[in-house]
Formats: structure tokens, sequence, C-alpha cells
């Protein structure tokens, strides 16, 4: 992502390829090969009520992404030749980068053929289903009141966790499995985690439940303020902050930075007045700013680029701006 946002080769060349191809590995050394797929065991994901499961599909997507960019990283600084760095710190051959290769094809996603769904790992939609409405609410969070074993037992998460993969890697799945996906894990979430309801704001804003998505969206931005974990003394949610920040730019504002460049789907709550953000892209600076109405995007310094709004690509110069009509 630094990479895409920013093109800085110098610094993947230097420092970057080195994290990628040394993470790739740590992926290849973790996994293992069974019946022709790549499968990664014993691991937590972000559901921290999931405790060593075995091909948590968070994890192997993103172990997926990792050792296939080490793959086109590594191999475009060698054709630049730019690859010096990498070559002699990592010692990296041919045959690895491969191994790699073949790795992130055969990637074992697990997916539910009678739900349509992934699977959170190999075991969760196995194990009994727990009525979330049922708990008394000075029960929350649970792991202040349930033995773990026993939240481990039960198809309940304490954060986002596959939709968080469908949010980062949304090419795997297409809208219609990600929205199956959304509804059933929604309904076994308990937000205990102050990383949870952000991700959720982002991924209603993806299928388009804008009402939902500020309803996430405001639990996320006021949970210090209202100190709805009890916990405000301790310290402020930093990290929440950023999901906060997220959900405005990649939920509201539908911001994605991929191979193909910048992509926008701004959309917007009723509930909302406005909201606006700057953004640099490469050596291009940006102002966006989405109102009931219309989106306004304009290009405040650097070369004309190329955007892609609602899957069509216009071009933004620094003569011109952009005015788009949404949907709210």
């Amino acid at each position: 992502q630094y990479y895409l946002a920013t093109a800085d080769i110098d610094f993947m060349s230097q420092k970057g390829a080195e994290v990628l191809v040394e993470t790739a590995r740590l992926f290849l050394d973790a996994g293992h090969w069974y019946e022709g797929k790549f499968r990664i065991d014993a691991v937590t994901g972000p559901d921290e009520y999931s405790c060593i499961v075995d091909n948590n599909f968070y994890t192997n997507a993103g172990a997926q992404d990792t050792l296939r960019n080490a793959v086109i990283i590594t191999r475009m600084l060698i054709e630049q030749g730019k690859a010096e760095a990498v070559l002699s710190s990592t010692g990296i051959s041919s045959s690895e980068l491969e191994q790699f290769l073949q790795a992130a094809d055969q990637m074992y996603l697990p997916y539910d053929e009678k739900l349509m769904i992934h699977a959170q790992d190999d075991a969760f939609l196995k194990l009994a289903q727990l009525d979330l409405q049922s708990i008394p609410p000075d029960k929350y969070p649970l792991l202040l009141h349930y033995h773990p074993l026993w939240l481990y037992r039960h198809q309940v998460c304490k954060q986002a966790d596959t939709v968080l993969a469908h949010f980062l890697y949304e090419d795997l799945a297409d809208i219609e499995t990600m929205r199956r996906s959304y509804e059933y894990y929604e309904n076994c979430t308990t937000h205990d985690s102050s990383l949870s309801r952000c991700v959720f704001s982002i991924m209603a804003s993806k299928l388009g439940d804008m009402d939902k998505a500020l309803h996430y969206f405001r639990h996320s931005a006021t949970m210090d303020i209202d100190d709805a974990h009890g916990n405000t003394k301790d310290g402020i949610h930093t990290a929440n902050m950023g999901g906060s920040y997220l959900a405005i730019v990649a939920g509201f504002a539908g911001l994605r930075i991929k191979e193909s460049g910048l992509h926008l789907t701004p959309c917007i709550p009723k509930g909302l007045e406005a909201y606006e953000f700057p953004l640099q892209y490469i050596d291009s600076k940006l102002y966006i700013k989405v109102d009931q109405s219309s989106c306004h995007i304009q290009l405040t310094d650097g070369q004309a680029i190329k955007i892609t709004v609602n899957n069509e690509i216009l071009k933004l110069g620094p003569r011109n701006a952009l005015e788009l009509s949404i949907q709210s």
C-alpha cells in the first residue's frame, strides 16, 4: 500500500522489498501443503475469541497478498536493475520466489458452500451458536465475565475478522459473498474491541447500507467521549481514532489504492451534512468534498492524474475540478 500510494522505488529497493521477502518467508515456513493447497494452521486471527485455529481466512488472505507482492516487487526491482540491496540482504533466489508464487496461487481460503460465505476458519461455523441478545448488557465485554474456553467453543467474535479481510482484500470475493458474510458475522460479533465498529462501518458503506454505516461510525467516533467501554480513564483509543478516519475516507468516500491507481466510490449518509479531506497520491495533492448532492474533487498541486470514480476512469488536471452527482 505504501508503494502504491507513493511510487517510492528507492525505499522499496533499500528497505521495503527486504521486509516483504522476510515476511513471505515467515508465512512459507508457518504453512504447509495438503491436498494441493497451501494451509496455515494454529494461528489466532483478529478475533481474539477464537484462539489457535486452522486456516483463519484473514490470515491466509494476508499471507497470500504478502507472498504475491514479495514476488512482484522483487522481480520489478530486478528488471529495473535496482535489486542489489534486497538480493544482498536476503539472498533471495528465483526458485524461492517461485515457491512464494505457488503458495500464493494455491492458498487455501475457507469457504462454506451451504452459507455461501467465507468461513472465519476451518472450525468456526461448526461451533455452537450463541444468542447475543440473551446476554445481559452488564456481562459485556464477554472476556471479563466468561471463561476463555467457553468463548472459544461458540460462534462469537470479539471484533471484525472475516469482515476486515473483505475490506482489505476486497478482490477475493464478489459483492454478494461479502454481503452474506457481513450479515452472518454481524449477528455473532460483540464489538468488545474498539477496533471493530469502524470496520463494520466501512463495509456497510461498501455494501450500500448507509444507515448502518452511519450507526457504526457514530459509535466509533464517540467511543471515548461517551466512555462506551468504561475505560477512557486509562487513555484514549488512538487506533480507533484512525478507524474513525478510515470510516470516512475508505468507507463513505470509498478510497482504495490499487495497482490500477486511485479509486473512489463517494457516498454520504443522510445524517451527515458533508465531509471533506485532503489526499496525496504519489506527487499529486487532491482535496475532496462530498455533500448531500455532489462530490467535488480538486487537484491542488502536482501533475494531472487519472482517477477512477464509480468505476469510470476520469482525468483530473491542475486547472479543472471534477463535480459529480452522488446518491446518499
